[in-house]
């Protein structure tokens, strides 16, 4: 193409950037706004998630009070194994 052409074409392209020409029929909404839609989604969807679940029965006092018991093992000294093959 000719220089005039190029030129003008790129001109065309400079002014639609400019003026917003071919931009989508949205409005720009504030950051802000958006944000404050997501969290509001969010907070909804927990609030449904949280209704689903079954609900747990609670220990009772006394079976919560009381400390687990632990059993010790009973250990007996023996010969390492490493022990038959000592050199004398």
């Amino acid at each position: 193409m000719s220089k005039p052409v190029n030129l003008l074409l790129l001109l065309s392209a400079l002014l639609s950037a400019l003026t917003g020409v071919g931009t989508s029929a949205r409005q720009a909404q504030p950051a802000q706004a958006v944000a404050q839609q997501a969290r509001a989604a969010a907070i909804v969807s927990a609030a449904r998630r949280v209704a689903v679940r079954p609900a747990q029965a609670l220990a009772a006092l006394p079976a919560s009070a009381a400390a687990p018991r632990a059993t010790a093992l009973a250990l007996t000294p023996r010969e390492p194994i490493f022990a038959g093959r000592r050199r004398v």
